[in-house]
């Protein structure tokens, strides 16, 4: 075997080349887009140096391996797998006993000995079109593929046993920072009560599948939001999602590096349920994309955009103790209503254990929404900024009362530009009344610091100023 000459880059020891390698570490994508509006792009790269650099050779992907996959993402499936059983798919296997797979049989028969005992008459044209139960497909079921009527629920795809496998062989689980579960299909089966039991089951499949091969300190899910839902173990808590047409939310949850695996033998949350309670989360990050569509309808602010985000934090504020709640939440939105932010405000003063706090209402500067007339439609800038105004309103309210400690932080995104800087700070400033010190940070616009030292500053506020705060007297504390 021939040696590389010693002036060839393959001549330096694995050190050196993990190094040079190390340089070409992107940031990934699905953190630089995470603020963006939420779309199926989150996991596309521009460039992928790292990739390219591991085709180069062997030893070149020995090198890289360790980082290469410390972004990762996992798409779900999205073949439909589950078929709704009812009294004419039963009676049209009857005719192809002899050709069964013995899944087929023995759903044949367990769902005729049901219809037996049924008080009515299985094969009426009245109990027809009943959704018995659902199904889901597996290898050899012939007769249940050919079904006309086969749904989706959501499913890691057959690739992910063999990707894990990897993971394995070449022990990178430690190596995998940060997992991105993502899909583009809506779950359609909200209002079907026999679907929530083989839901459950799939996502909690999902979950431990994943928390099995991969140690992340980082999750995030990007969905739809009924999928979301589902992914999340909970509701929406709406009614009007078509108003908002948000195609996508994304979550992001982060733990403390290393993991606390160690804590999670303690009995301060449900271990090991959903995914807000597989590990002892730190962090929060929530974007809900844009709501600008649903101010184009009648009576726009009696809306309620879904509510995913809202009950998390109750969960948490519920079912969580101190020592393992969250620490840091950032919120994301194109101008959400007031109401959305008084929700999520309201969630946020049950979680003692917040530290720092980011909210982020307008387009950011990659966003061209308010030049896009057919996203517009019907709906007034003026009621945009009276929205984000109010929220903000709300905020300071929140950021007045709230027992942070020394220290704490509230980042304002919004701040990338003269005029709503100056806005943001006007509407801050007005903790003063309130007897709240908040700072500006040095050297960062849109970052204030919770400083005891300034509260003995203030006087106290008229009802008028907290009304002016608050914009509602009624959350005058």
């Amino acid at each position: 075997m021939n040696e590389a000459p010693s002036h060839s880059l393959h001549a330096l020891p694995s050190e050196l080349l993990i190094q040079i390698a190390s340089h070409l570490d992107i940031e990934a994508p699905s953190i630089a887009k995470f603020a963006h509006e939420p779309s199926t792009e989150l996991t596309v790269a521009d460039a992928t140096p790292l990739k390219n650099l591991s085709r180069v050779s062997w030893r070149w992907r020995k090198v890289v391996i360790q980082i290469l996959f410390k972004y990762t993402r996992v798409p779900l499936d999205p073949n439909p797998q589950w078929v709704p059983l009812d009294a004419r798919l039963i009676e049209s296997m009857q005719g192809q006993l002899s050709t069964l797979s013995n899944h087929e049989f023995m759903i044949y028969t367990k769902m005729r000995s049901k219809f037996k005992s049924s008080s009515a008459f299985a094969f009426d044209q009245s109990f027809d079109d009943i959704l018995i139960n659902l199904c889901r497909i597996q290898e050899g079921d012939e007769f249940l593929k050919s079904s006309p009527t086969i749904l989706w629920l959501p499913h890691l795809n057959s690739s992910f046993t063999d990707f894990g496998r990897i993971v394995s062989k070449y022990q990178l689980k430690q190596h995998i920072k940060s997992i991105v579960v993502h899909t583009d299909i809506e779950y359609g089966l909200r209002h079907v009560s026999t679907a929530d039991a083989p839901l459950a089951r799939a996502v909690a499949e999902i979950w431990t599948q994943i928390f099995t091969y991969f140690e992340p300190t980082r999750v995030v899910v990007a969905a739809p939001p009924a999928t979301l839902a589902g992914l999340l173990d909970t509701q929406m808590l709406s009614s009007d999602t078509w108003a908002f047409d948000m195609k996508m939310h994304y979550i992001e949850l982060v733990q403390p590096s290393p993991p606390r695996l160690d804590h999670m033998s303690s009995s301060c949350r449900p271990w090991n349920t959903a995914l807000l309670h597989r590990r002892p989360w730190s962090y929060v990050g929530y974007n809900e994309g844009s709501s600008i569509t649903a101010y184009s309808t009648y009576e726009y602010h009696l809306k309620q955009s879904p509510k995913m985000l809202y009950l998390m934090l109750l969960r948490l504020a519920k079912e969580v103790e101190t020592c393992c709640n969250i620490t840091s939440f950032s919120f994301t939105g194109v101008f959400p209503f007031a109401t959305n932010v008084t929700s999520i405000i309201r969630a946020l003063h049950r979680i003692p254990t917040l530290r720092n706090v980011t909210f982020q209402l307008a387009p950011g500067p990659e966003n061209d929404l308010l030049s896009q007339p057919d996203r517009m439609g019907r709906a007034q800038s003026g009621d945009f900024w009276l929205e984000w105004t109010e929220s903000y309103k709300v905020i300071a309210s929140y950021l007045g009362v709230f027992d942070f400690e020394d220290g704490a932080e509230f980042r304002s995104k919004d701040c990338t530009g003269e005029t709503l800087t100056k806005d943001v700070e006007e509407i801050v400033e007005l903790l003063k009344h309130r007897g709240a010190g908040w700072r500006s940070k040095d050297g960062e616009v849109g970052v204030w610091v919770r400083d005891y030292a300034l509260d003995d500053d203030f006087t106290a506020p008229s009802v008028d100023q907290l009304t002016a705060l608050t914009g509602d007297t009624t959350m005058i504390v």
